[in-house]
């Protein structure tokens, strides 16, 4: 491996590492704007230049074009370097205009950071500035202010080498060149929200965001997209202390997380905007008896009154469970054991069609809408007794077979459409625990309202089997709570032998004879931070 010194640090780097990697691992940043790992290498935007001594002979030269090499002695901060950077981004500043008070950008912007550390100059320019296109539709998700682009061409390169297909481009020459849609195209491809990612400064801006808060409110946490099976990394920025432009709106939006075993800097648009769930109108609010709104401890006393009354007759063989898999890991090990092994239902499934079909691609979405599936594979969802999948346990109550049933994170229209009151009148009873009313909560002898993923902790186990943990964001609405303490609850009415004081020491217990679960290091996404998205690069 290539040994080289950066400003008199020496250090040993892989072969092929670019200077800007290595400088990196030292700490030190070397700035750029063109540069981005994920993407080919362009040397376009002239920001990381850099000295480089090698054989007895200096040069200036990029950073990002120069892989290191051993005896390779590189300076960062040099005089003639310093005057370099600043001369480029004046350069780079000379038709930006000053919109930084309105910009969605300001607080995250590369032109502003830069600006503070390697510009400070007084403006020269004494002649109008060039101007070009504003406010631009770039597609259904993006909007572009042409003026604002350092023309760096991160995302043109994203749509050419990641999507695959032209869909922006760099036109004209000059002082005239210019950020636009390529001739005939729409930025509408499923992963266009990303550009606003790579985007440095702020001429690619996320429509759905646009002037909804500043970035400086915003608070973090890490997450996991819970719209496939890939289980994306993700940040969720919030804010629940400034209610204004969109009145009870506390999830403001969802950015990438760096993670290269599942999603590197990605992610797809499907789980990018699929936070308008969690502060949806459409949220169920309060447990309801019979479709009448009713408190937690007499819709918890009904529950264990409606199961206790089946548990003779018609017995275990006529009792069943449907749990979607966007369950966690810690609500399927307590749905099991409360409905498998203390009360002994004999019918349990998980494979329920989802309403929403997905086509699988080559970069990130997979074709289960479900994101833990393999977490109920792995921890054996199903009774002792019967194996059954989903679809039979739908055949055997409108056999008559059936007559007690738990549904929980499903409104099951994806099995039934327009059959569940059909399905109903075949039951005795109907216990419905989910997140959003429907009709199947309205039409149930108890319905219980479940917080979503945003509003609780849990663990989730991707396509490929990693075990991944999300953190709590805001609290859950109203009523809401995570499903694992619901179950606990009604465990305890039914003379369940366990209890589990957070949802920490329930993913202890379901690890303690799953190694590849126990590795997983429950405090490495620990805590809320500042919400400024600093992985863009």
């Amino acid at each position: 491996m290539p040994e080289i010194i950066i400003n008199d640090q020496q250090i040993e780097v892989p072969e092929g590492t670019n200077l800007i990697l290595a400088a990196r691992k030292l700490g030190i940043d070397i700035p750029h704007f063109c540069y981005h790992p994920g993407l080919s290498v362009a040397g376009s935007c002239r920001m990381c230049q850099v000295e480089i001594e090698q054989n007895g002979r200096k040069r200036i030269d990029l950073a990002c074009t120069n892989p290191a090499q051993d005896g390779m002695t590189v300076k960062t901060d040099s005089p003639e370097v310093k005057g370099i950077v600043k001369a480029v981004l004046e350069f780079l500043l000379l038709n930006h205009p000053t919109d930084c008070p309105i910009c969605d950008d300001a607080g995250e912007c590369k032109l502003q950071d830069y600006y503070m550390l390697h510009g400070l100059y007084d403006n020269r320019l004494n002649v109008d500035k060039w101007h070009k296109p504003k406010v631009h539709r770039a597609g259904p998700n993006v909007m572009l202010d042409a003026e604002r682009c350092v023309l760096c061409g991160r995302c043109v390169r994203f749509c050419d080498e990641i999507w695959g297909e032209k869909q922006l481009g760099i036109f004209g020459h000059g002082s005239d060149e210019v950020l636009m849609n390529y001739p005939g195209k729409d930025l509408d491809n499923p992963y266009s929200g990303n550009v606003v990612d790579l985007c440095p400064v702020g001429a690619l801006l996320d429509r759905d965001f646009h002037f909804q808060r500043r970035s400086w409110y915003l608070k973090s946490v890490k997450s996991i997209c819970p719209s496939c099976s890939r289980g994306c990394n993700t940040y969720i920025h919030f804010d629940t202390d400034h209610d204004y432009k969109s009145a009870g709106k506390r999830i403001m939006r969802l950015k990438p997380r760096y993670n290269v075993d599942v999603n590197r800097w990605w992610i797809c648009d499907r789980g990018r905007y699929g936070y308008s769930s969690i502060d949806n109108p459409n949220r169920a609010l309060t447990p309801l008896i019979a479709g009448g709104e009713t408190g937690w401890e007499q819709a918890l006393t009904k529950s264990e009154t409606l199961i206790r009354s089946s548990l003779k007759k018609p017995g275990p063989d006529g009792l069943a469970l449907l749990m979607a898999p966007n369950a966690t890991n810690e609500d399927v090990y307590l749905a099991l054991r409360l409905f498998r092994d203390t009360v002994k239902f004999a019918n349990l499934g998980y494979d329920i069609p989802s309403m929403e079909k997905l086509a699988a691609d080559n970069i990130l979405l997979t074709d289960d809408p479900y994101p833990n599936r393999r977490g109920f594979k792995d921890l054996g969802f199903g009774s002792i007794s019967n194996t059954s999948e989903a679809a039979e346990i739908i055949e055997a109550i409108f056999a008559g077979q059936i007559k007690g049933l738990v549904v929980c994170g499903t409104n099951l229209e994806g099995m039934l459409g327009n059959q569940i009151d059909n399905l109903i009148a075949k039951l005795d009873w109907l216990i419905v625990l989910d997140t959003h009313k429907s009709s199947l909560m309205d039409k149930a002898s108890v319905a219980l309202p479940l917080a979503l993923p945003a509003e609780r902790e849990g663990t989730f186990t991707n396509v490929k089997g990693l075990v991944q943990k999300f953190e709590k964001a805001v609290e859950p609405t109203g009523q809401s709570l995570p499903l694992w303490e619901v179950l606990q609850r009604l465990g305890k009415r039914l003379n369940a032998k366990w209890s589990f004081e957070e949802t920490h020491t329930v993913f202890k217990s379901l690890a303690e004879d799953k190694p590849e679960y126990d590795t997983l290091n429950w405090l490495a996404t620990f805590g809320v931070n500042k919400g400024l998205y600093l992985d863009s690069w």
